[in-house]
Order: C-alpha cells, then sequence, then structure tokens
C-alpha cells in the first residue's frame, strides 16, 4: 500500500513538472547550502584534527598574570621540554614564517620557510613520505645544515624527482641538504614549502625574554591535560623563583589543540550555519504555501478519493509521499550543490590552519543531507497533509458549491508569511551590522597611504653579506637605482611592513622614570627604517626630523616614536631631544635619543588601536632583509618589471619577493570580516526575496479565492483606491506583525555578532530602522501586484462565474 501511494505521488508530481521544478529547486538551494556548511562545521569543529591520536595534542601559550599569550621564549620551553614528565614530547614552532632566499637552480627565488624544534612532526604524528625527519643531531649548532621540503616545492622545483633527497641547495648564502619531502597536502599553523631545524645558540633563541615560539605537545599515555598542567605550573613558579626579571608572573597555559583551534573558527563558522539554517526554513515556509495553494485547487480530486473510500490517513499518506519525494530530490540536488559550494568556502575561508585543506563527500555529510531533507520534508508537507486529509466530500462534490481554503489553512498560509518575514528581518539586520562594521573598517586610517604604493622584499644572503657596511652599501645603492625609475616619486624600506608583517614588541621606558618591576615594562612595536620610508609611505611628521643619510649615520642611537608613545613616556612635552631606555636583549638596556615624532600607524591589524611606536635607522641596526615601499604615479604594479631588473643588475641570485600593492595588502587582512559580511548579506538579499515570494503568494491566492466577493463590493460601488486599501491592509497587518516578531529576535540573536563587529553597536538603532524601512517597503511592493490584479476584476464576470 505505501508502494502504490508512492506511486500515486509520484504521478501527480510528474502531471505538474513546472511547479516540481520550482519546488526541488528552491529547496535545493537551501539544502545545498546547508551541507556545504555542515561539511565544514563537522570538519573543524565535530571531527578530531587529522593527526593521529591528535585529541591527546596540546599547545602551550605564555600567560602573564593569568593573561594568555600565543607565544613562548625559547628558553623557557627548553627548561619545560626537559622538565614535564606528563608530556611525552613538547615541540616548537616558529610564531610566524618569513621568505628565505634559495639559490641552487636555475632562477633565485623567494620560499615560504619556518624554523621547528627537531621533534616537531614526530609530536604532531607526521612523517616525511620521502627520506627522514630530523633528528636531535640535526638541531646541533655545529651540525651540516638541513631542510624538509613540501610536496609542492618538491614538485615545482624538482619535478617530483626522488633524487630531491640528499640534493643541495642553498637557503640564505649557506648550502643545505634537502633530507626528506613532507607528505602531499600537510599544513601545520603556517604556509611553509621547507622547514629548517631548531638550534639553541642559532637565531631567534638565546633570550629568556623574547618570545618567538609556539609550543606543540603530546601527552604522554595515561596523563590527562589537567595533570600536564599542574606539572607546568611547578615548573613556572621554578622559573618565576630562578629568573624574576623576565619570568615573574609568567606560566604557561596548556590546552588542547583542537580547543584552542575550534576557537579560531566557531564563532564565524556557526553564525554561518544558523544564517543559513533560517535560508532554508524561509524556503520551506513557501513551499509549504505553494503545497497549500496546490492543495486548495485538488480539493475536488482528494475528495473524490474520500468518496471511493480512501481513509483521512491514507490521503495524507499520499500528500506526504509527494512531500518526501520532493524534499529526497532536493536533496540530492542540493548535495551536488554542497560539493560545488565547498570550493568556494575554502577559497573564502582559511582553514588550513585546522589542517583542513580539501573536503568532499563523507559518510556524515550524505547522513546529514539525507536526515535534513527527510526533515525538510516534515516542515512544509506536514501542515498540507493535515489540510487534504480532511476533504469531505459530502460538502465539496455538491454541485454549484464553491470549494475554499478553510480558515485554519487560510491562517497557517498567513503565519507562514508572518515567519519568513521575522526571519527576513533578523537576517537583514545581521548582515546590516556587518556592513556597517565593514564600512567603519574600511574607513579607518590606517596612518599612511596606500594607494600608489608597491611593496616587496628583498633578503641578502647572510654568508655573502655578513658585514653591515656591506648590507648598507647594497640597500642604498639599489634605492637610488629603483628612485631613478620613470613614475616613482618616493622610495623607502623597513624590516617590517605594517599590516603585512607581524609582532616586534620591544620594552620600552623613559630612564628617569623606570618602572617598578619587569612586569609593569610597556612593549613597544619596533621597526628598522632607512630615512625616506616616512616620505615614502605618506606618515606624517609631527615634530624633530627624519633620520640622516645611511652614509652620513647618526651621532648617536637614535628613534623616533610615534604620537602614541611620546604621549605615555613624556606627556604633552615634546619629546625631541628626551632619551629612552630600550630592551636591546643585553644585560643593560639600550639609552636612545628621539630625534623625531611621526603620525600614528595601524601596524598589525586595522581594528587595533595604535599601540607604542619606535623606528630606529637601519644605519645603526642592519638587517639582512628590508621590505621595500616605493610611491609611483599610476599603477604600482607598473614598477615590478623595472625594480626586479635593477635588482637582478645588483646582485643576479637574490630574487624579489612578496610582491603586492599596498591596498592589496590592506584588503586581503580584511578577508574574514568581508567574508563573513558577504555571506551574511547573500543569504539576507535570499531571504528577502523569498519573503516577499511568499507574500506575493499570500496575497495573490487572497485575490484569487475572493473574487466573487470583490466583484461585489465593485458593483456596489467600491473604487480602485478602496479595493487596493483593502489588499494593501492584508498585505500590511501580516509584514507589520512579521516586522515585530522579527524585531524581538533580532535584538535577542544580534547580540552574539558583537564581537565581530567595529565600532557599531548589535542593538545599533539606524541599522534596525533603516532594515525596518526597507522590508517595509518590499513588502508594500510585495502587496501591490496583486492589489492591481484585484482592481482589474469585472464584476460581470465574477458574477456570472458563480
Amino acid at each position: 500500500m505505501l508502494l502504490t501511494d508512492l506511486r500515486c505521488a509520484f504521478r501527480a508530481l510528474r502531471k505538474n513538472p513546472g511547479f516540481s521544478a520550482v519546488v526541488v529547486l528552491t529547496l535545493a538551494l537551501g539544502i545545498g547550502a546547508n551541507v556545504a556548511m555542515f561539511s565544514i562545521v563537522d570538519a573543524v569543529l565535530l571531527k578530531g584534527l587529522p593527526y593521529p591520536d591528535a585529541d591527546r595534542l596540546v599547545l602551550g601559550r605564555t600567560t602573564y598574570s593569568g593573561q594568555i599569550s600565543w607565544n613562548v621564549s625559547s628558553e623557557d620551553y627548553f627548561d619545560y621540554r626537559d622538565r614535564v614528565d606528563a608530556l611525552q614530547s613538547l615541540a616548537a614552532i616558529r610564531s610566524f614564517a618569513q621568505e628565505v632566499t634559495v639559490t641552487g637552480g636555475e632562477e633565485p627565488e623567494r620560499v615560504p620557510g619556518t624554523m621547528i624544534s627537531a621533534n616537531l612532526f614526530r609530536a604532531v604524528g607526521v612523517s616525511p613520505q620521502l627520506g627522514r625527519d630530523f633528528d636531535d643531531g640535526d638541531a646541533d649548532l655545529a651540525a651540516p645544515n638541513a631542510a624538509l621540503i613540501s610536496h609542492g616545492y618538491w614538485q615545482r622545483r624538482f619535478g617530483g624527482d626522488p633524487g630531491a633527497v640528499g640534493s643541495s641547495i642553498t637557503v640564505g648564502g649557506n648550502p643545505t641538504t634537502i633530507i626528506g619531502v613532507m607528505p602531499a597536502g600537510f599544513f601545520f599553523f603556517q604556509n611553509a614549502d621547507l622547514w629548517l631545524p631548531m638550534r639553541p645558540g642559532g637565531p631567534w633563541t638565546g633570550v629568556r625574554r623574547f618570545h618567538n615560539w609556539t609550543l606543540i605537545g603530546r601527552l604522554a599515555d595515561g596523563m590527562t591535560v589537567e595533570q600536564a598542567q599542574a606539572q607546568v605550573d611547578v615548573v613556572s613558579a621554578q622559573l618565576q623563583e630562578a629568573y624574576p626579571d623576565s619570568n615573574t608572573d609568567k606560566g604557561l597555559n596548556v590546552s588542547t589543540l583542537q580547543a584552542v583551534l575550534v576557537d579560531q573558527y566557531d564563532e564565524m563558522l556557526l553564525t554561518l550555519m544558523a544564517a543559513i539554517g533560517l535560508v532554508l526554513l524561509i524556503a520551506c515556509g513557501n513551499v509549504a504555501g505553494l503545497l497549500l495553494a496546490r492543495g486548495s485547487g485538488r480539493v475536488r480530486e482528494l475528495s473524490v478519493r474520500a468518496a471511493l473510500g480512501a481513509t483521512g490517513g491514507r490521503l495524507a499518506r499520499q500528500l506526504l509521499g509527494e512531500s518526501l519525494i520532493l524534499a529526497l530530490a532536493a536533496g540530492a540536488v542540493g548535495t551536488l550543490l554542497a560539493i560545488w559550494l565547498q570550493g568556494l568556502a575554502l577559497g573564502a575561508i582559511p582553514l588550513e590552519y585546522a589542517g583542513i585543506t580539501e573536503l568532499g563527500l563523507s559518510g556524515s555529510m550524505l547522513t546529514f543531507a539525507l536526515l535534513l531533507s527527510l526533515a525538510t520534508a516534515l516542515v512544509f508537507g506536514a501542515m498540507p497533509a493535515w489540510s487534504g486529509a480532511r476533504a469531505n466530500p459530502g460538502e465539496n462534490l455538491t454541485s454549484g458549491v464553491r470549494t475554499t481554503e478553510g480558515g485554519k489553512g487560510a491562517r497557517f498560509r498567513s503565519g507562514l508569511v508572518v515567519l519568513q518575514v521575522a526571519l527576513s528581518l533578523i537576517l537583514l539586520v545581521g548582515s546590516g551590522l556587518l556592513v556597517r562594521s565593514f564600512v567603519r573598517l574600511n574607513g579607518v586610517d590606517p596612518g599612511f597611504q596606500g594607494e600608489g604604493l608597491f611593496t616587496a622584499s628583498v633578503t641578502l644572503p647572510a654568508a655573502r653579506y655578513s658585514d653591515g657596511e656591506q648590507r648598507i652599501a647594497f640597500f642604498t645603492g639599489l634605492l637610488d637605482d629603483i628612485r631613478a625609475i620613470p613614475g616613482v616619486v618616493a622610495v623607502g624600506a623597513t624590516n617590517m611592513l605594517p599590516i603585512k608583517d607581524g609582532y616586534s614588541n620591544v620594552g620600552a621606558w623613559d630612564p628617569e622614570n623606570p618602572p617598578p618591576g619587569p612586569r609593569d615594562v610597556t612593549l613597544a612595536e619596533h621597526r628598522s627604517v632607512v630615512p625616506g620610508y616616512f616620505d615614502a609611505m605618506e606618515i606624517p611628521i609631527r615634530a624633530g626630523r627624519d633620520f640622516r643619510d645611511l652614509a652620513a649615520g647618526e651621532e648617536e642611537f637614535s628613534l623616533i616614536v610615534n604620537e602614541t608613545m611620546a604621549r605615555g613616556l613624556f606627556g604633552s612635552e615634546n619629546p625631541v631631544g628626551r632619551m629612552v631606555a630600550v630592551d636591546a636583549g643585553e644585560d643593560q638596556p639600550v639609552l636612545a635619543r628621539v630625534v623625531g615624532m611621526v603620525g600614528d600607524v595601524r601596524m598589525t591589524s586595522l581594528a587595533r588601536e595604535p599601540q607604542w611606536q619606535m623606528y630606529n635607522s637601519f644605519g645603526q641596526y642592519t638587517n639582512s632583509g628590508l621590505s621595500l615601499a616605493v610611491r609611483t604615479i599610476g599603477d604600482p604594479a607598473a614598477v615590478t618589471s623595472p625594480i626586479r631588473e635593477a635588482l637582478r643588475a645588483r646582485d643576479p641570485d637574490i630574487p624579489l619577493g612578496r610582491i603586492a600593492t599596498m591596498e592589496e595588502v590592506v584588503w586581503d587582512a580584511m578577508a574574514t570580516p568581508r567574508v563573513l559580511m558577504a555571506a551574511l548579506a547573500a543569504f539576507a538579499l535570499v531571504a528577502l526575496f523569498l519573503s516577499a515570494l511568499g507574500l506575493y503568494g499570500v496575497l495573490a491566492f487572497y485575490v484569487v479565492r475572493r473574487v466573487h466577493e470583490i466583484g461585489i463590493r465593485v458593483a456596489m460601488g467600491a473604487t480602485a483606491g478602496q479595493v487596493t486599501s483593502l489588499i494593501l491592509r492584508r498585505g500590511m497587518v501580516l509584514a507589520a506583525a512579521g516586522l515585530g516578531l522579527g524585531l524581538v529576535g533580532a535584538a535577542f540573536l544580534t547580540r552574539f555578532l558583537q564581537d565581530q563587529l567595529y565600532e557599531v553597536r548589535a542593538t545599533d538603532p539606524a541599522t534596525f530602522g533603516a532594515v525596518t524601512l526597507g522590508l517595509l517597503a518590499v513588502a508594500v511592493l510585495a502587496s501591490l501586484v496583486p492589489a492591481w490584479r484585484a482592481v482589474r476584476v469585472d464584476p460581470v464576470r465574477a458574477l456570472q462565474s458563480e
């Protein structure tokens, strides 16, 4: 009997292919988006990380008086590694990747690389697919240089030749042997193609006050995170006592790696999942309304079935069967759509930090698609089935009796429209808040002028440019060559560009008013620049002067500070000429004289208020690498080739790396808020369209079912305005009810967006007001077409049809 009902349901849908296609496509959009989003949520939030026994991986982060910071000092790491037995292993990775110069091939190239402790990949549980992993011998400062490379770099540079293992490349001017190739698709924390071993006494180690590493550990068998934390706390207390200058009130927080990584994504993913769920509910409401409208036209058919002996349950089962067939078809189409949407999502949402580089089909994804399709069938099919099962052949088959939709059915359809309007308002308010936030963030003054600014990096091989004078001579000549390029109006360089590069914080204080203790030292964002950098970046000099030409040099160690640092150190006094104590990693601070004050710059993020900032001259503290800042007339990308040629003429083994305009850098930095804003806005517009369509459908059906009534009104003298008012009034009642319900829901739900907003409150009255008026205007437009049809009713034909 069930199979018979399903065959009948399929036949009924086949007779109306247009209706069936509209329903399937409407539902497929909602189901596909939900399935795609679920596959991401499942991979990031529900499943474990793609590493063996990933639940035993932990992350170690420094705490200052209970406040957590990601970075840990190398010296602290060595102590924790050697003293904590609850951890089977404790490894370290440098806090940020950095491009390195690789030569030895046809062309020099810049390759993203990082440093790791020799035991990192063993701790994570990943082995090279070719060659060997680092061992403790590779971490010896006197050992030959060794490197692991990514599968992608192995393919690009060596064409997948197994002979690459054991071959030599030159990294930063140092001959380095490739000892292994990591598996395809492997990603851990950073986008790196080259891994070099961390070496005690080598780069980025040796100073306990400087924090440049992130710690990853694996719990020993039978140990819990709480037990590991207890042992770590004991070691932290020992370090505080042994090194009060650097470790007072400092500890280490131990958390599961999965939990920490989930924190990076959960708010955004759950927000998007909730938004897509609301869109699906609105789509279900529309489909339910369509089925009810279609069911009112099938009253005679259902009544005939009832007269021939079909029970109410049998009729309901057939109608639910139709809904089930539609939902399953929509689920199949939606699943195919979800696979395509996964690619878009991976391109927009960076999931690599959770170890996810691809998704595809999975058992959990297919199960969710099936369950969602079944649930959808119940949501949109229950009321039409219940309404159809109540067919009364005695009333509906009587000659001359008009068949109209029952009061409960009409109220249900009206309720669906109210719910659709309410859900649409919630989505529109959320997207409106994010749009306002993004506009404000985009309008923030970063403290420099990004338009017309070209950026790129140049790193000198340390082996061939080990002397500071050599570096000064090279960069002085290169910058002079770039200034001579047509279209270039100013040239500067720094070791770290704002927004593009990460943190480099150094303690600083007024030597006349030293801080009470080491934990009271304020950290300043520190940069090394060449003269002309502020002109190229268009950072205003508020007082004093720029640094002198590198060839002339400064008489003493000098600094240029920003306005915030000047106020923090010297109040309203002129900072020029004052002395500043700088923690340079030595036993005693370095004293530097302030020669200038510049405007504040947003160094690491547009959303982060300017902090203390200080600059020293490149001539006093030379780096092997600098980032160029080239101010141009016209398209800044046009100077790429001339700059590359100028660099090649000075040293053909030095590539130009990290090429980008500053506008591209700033735009990329806003990727996360932009993705969330665009996605939610798109969902809200879809919801708005569906809601308007639902309101139109209800009113159009209202007009059709009341043609006789409207004809009588017109025959009795009703004007076009009165008929229009009748339809608009009904539409506005539904819209107003939905708006009221939606405002209450939005006021509650948008609070969860507050952390995603910049300088906008979750209850922003302007956004709520604008969205309400906009949605009301759409409701009026959706009501006008049925009202126009009502005005055109011919009373003679309307009365004759009865």
